[in-house]
């Protein structure tokens, strides 16, 4: 199938169910829609065995997703039916990658970690997440060492773009990892704050802990804050009061420190 725009016509869902069950555990690319909202749906029908789309049936034989790929989105199935597990396709990938800098010349090369997607900017296909090795290159008198991978649908991916894509296109915060028991202290009053107002952002939440007596709690968001220049959200700012683990941070004073002027 080709990567042009082809959802003016009717996709043929028969022949990529059976060219999918053909090549068990392989992505294919099954259509192009120009909406975003009918490839989710289409994708969420074949995950749960609608009878809309029977070349996929019985339910649990095919798993699919949709994503972007240029004007379009796509449409992507792979049949997993078998005795053998498959490996789940993940929703992001940490590379390492060469960076430039911003100074004249090749002054400030170096790497930098980034998190991206594992589907391809280009198609929407699978990247090669699981085909990620090590790669040493000398730069004035130092080895530095970056990530490649190949992607199966073909498309390279350059690291200019993929740092562009990690910062314009940034991947929404992983669920927090709660301890057992569930979330107590300043991580349970953000959580219920954010959980009434959504767009919350994580100076707010600083703000609410330290009326709250949680000031230790308060000062390690606004640290955090300042570190990522202003970007974090308040279910942010609780997954990272979750990854520090301070004893301290959960301690509540009696009073709060804030004076008014």
């Amino acid at each position: 199938m080709t990567h042009g725009s082809t959802h003016r016509a009717v996709s043929d869902h028969a022949a990529v169910a059976a060219a999918a069950r053909a090549e068990r555990g392989t992505w294919m690319l099954a259509a192009l829609y120009p909406s975003s909202a009918t490839a989710r749906g289409v994708a969420k029908h074949i995950r749960n065995g609608s009878e809309k789309y029977p070349a996929y049936l019985p339910v649990g034989s095919y798993e699919a997703y949709a994503a972007r790929a240029g004007d379009d989105e796509a449409l992507w199935v792979r049949y997993v039916a078998g005795k053998e597990p498959v490996k789940p396709l993940p929703d992001h990938m940490t590379v390492r990658v060469r960076h430039e800098g911003g100074g004249p010349g090749y002054e400030g090369v170096g790497v930098i970690t980034v998190a991206i997607s594992t589907r391809c900017p280009a198609c929407g296909g699978p990247r090669g997440w699981d085909t990620v090795t090590a790669h040493s290159f000398r730069h004035d008198d130092a080895w530095l060492v970056v990530d490649r991978w190949t992607n199966p649908c073909g498309h390279t991916d350059m690291y200019d773009a993929v740092v562009r894509e990690s910062r314009d296109r940034p991947l929404p915060p992983p669920p927090i990892a709660l301890p057992p028991g569930g979330a107590t202290g300043p991580v349970a009053v953000v959580l219920s704050a954010a959980q009434v107002r959504p767009a919350m952002h994580a100076a707010q939440a600083a703000l609410l802990l330290e009326e709250q007596g949680y000031v230790n709690a308060a000062e390690l968001i606004r640290a955090e804050l300042r570190a990522r220049r202003g970007h974090m959200s308040a279910k942010q700012a609780a997954a990272y009061l979750t990854e520090c683990g301070s004893p301290a941070a959960s301690l509540r004073t009696t009073t709060s420190t804030r004076t008014t002027p």
